[in-house]
């Protein structure tokens, strides 16, 4: 199946479209921000145009959304070398948001659009590889990602697929476009303060309007939405797009990056119920890199900055804390057990991988992340060198505990 990359080649002739595009959204971001003098956080306001238009409507309304995230792919390395997955789901409730909800239907998309027809406009040659080292094993032994400390290269990955496509001539992917740009902002910002509280020293670098280099545009024949059930596809096709189209190890080496983190952004329609998920590292991955998929909408929800915190602490080993029904074939992960998700459950535990919605209101948090990071998360991601939570349960061993 061909790879179609941003209709530009990469490398030697590197993202000239691409280039301008961003110069583009740049001004126009340069724009908002200089309109008046702000503090930061309404910097952040201008950056998410349609902020307050999504908060007045979540504050109409008296139903609250999950946003969690949930390993339905969860294998034990010994006896498979099939894929993990940690997903973000959304599902509606009256209060604290029922993990076990039925989801909603999927409003099917329509004819194939030309704009992915194959032609000599959107087709190139081949452009220049960028390998990932053959001893990488060696170099990176828990992927591209492994602890959440020292200094974390953010690469977004803005991503059209067979239904879908950024279009920055329309207003809305416009504002999309600044609100994944403010919720990174969020999310990073949000990680590196909780590393502080274990006095860890995290340092992400994330904005491509700063580093041109952490910014690209991919084009795969696949649906992106349906990243966590067509995982052999789509997890394939984009690891081959970023091994010959993004210079991991020139950003790694140029940034003095510890971790690198590969974002996944999907224009995904409002109707669209399939959910963020995270390929994090498992063994006998064929490539080093780990992504994460944000589906920009789900079931009518704007996707929360607290999913992207969520989702990248993946990444760095962290598993989900709570239970689902799509766990009954399967099993979270370092045998954390049903008993203990439900416990954390009923005392309302307010760590990042259990819930992310504010654990008072049951609600998405636009400006913020008030989640935290308890002891069982700060040691799986490697903050800590051991938890009495995993202590007192039994739980099995961080990947960063030798």
């Amino acid at each position: 199946m061909p790879m179609m990359i941003g209709k530009l080649p990469f490398g030697k002739k590197k993202r000239i479209c691409g280039k301008l595009r961003a110069a583009v959204l740049t001004a126009c971001l340069s724009l908002l921000l200089s309109m008046t003098a702000c503090s930061d956080q309404e910097h952040l306001d201008y950056l998410q145009l349609d902020l307050a238009e999504t908060e007045e409507e979540s504050s109409e309304s008296n139903e609250s959304f999950e946003v969690a995230s949930g390993s339905d792919e969860t294998p034990d390395p010994a006896e498979s070398s099939q894929p993990s997955y940690d997903f973000v789901d959304g599902t509606e409730s009256s209060s604290v948001p029922d993990e076990s909800q039925e989801s909603s239907s999927y409003d099917e998309h329509t004819e194939f659009d030309p704009y992915y027809e194959e032609s000599s406009e959107y087709y190139f040659h081949e452009p220049e590889s960028y390998p990932a080292p053959e001893n990488w094993r060696e170099l990176y032994p828990h992927g591209s990602a492994e602890k959440l400390e020292g200094t974390i290269a953010v690469i977004s990955i803005f991503a059209n697929d067979l239904h879908s496509k950024w279009d920055y001539e329309d207003r809305e992917d416009r504002n999309t476009y600044s609100r994944v740009y403010n919720n990174l902002k969020i999310a990073c910002d949000y990680l590196t303060t909780e590393s502080a509280k274990y006095d860890k020293t995290v340092t992400f670098l994330w904005d491509w309007l700063e580093h041109p280099e952490l910014y690209y545009e991919i084009e795969v024949n696949t649906d992106l939405t349906q990243a966590l059930t067509n995982y052999t596809v789509t997890d394939q096709l984009v690891w081959e797009g970023i091994e010959k189209n993004v210079d991991s190890e020139n950003v790694r080496h140029t940034l003095n990056a510890d971790n690198v983190i590969y974002m996944i952004y999907v224009d995904a329609p409002e109707t669209n119920d399939g959910p963020c998920c995270t390929r994090n590292f498992y063994y006998g991955m064929p490539y080093p890199y780990e992504m994460v998929y944000l589906q920009m909408y789900n079931r009518r929800e704007k996707t929360p900055p607290a999913v992207f915190a969520h989702e990248m602490l993946h990444t760095f080993g962290a598993p989900d804390l709570y239970w689902t029904d799509i766990y009954a074939n399967y099993r979270l992960e370092y045998g954390i057990s049903k008993e203990y998700a439900q416990k954390a459950a009923s005392e309302n535990l307010n760590d990042i991988m259990r819930i992310t919605w504010n654990v008072n209101t049951g609600r998405y948090q636009y400006h913020s992340i008030s989640p935290e990071i308890t002891d069982i998360t700060a040691y799986y991601v490697g903050l800590i060198d051991e938890s009495e939570t995993v202590k007192k349960w039994g739980f099995q061993k961080s990947q960063h505990d030798k």
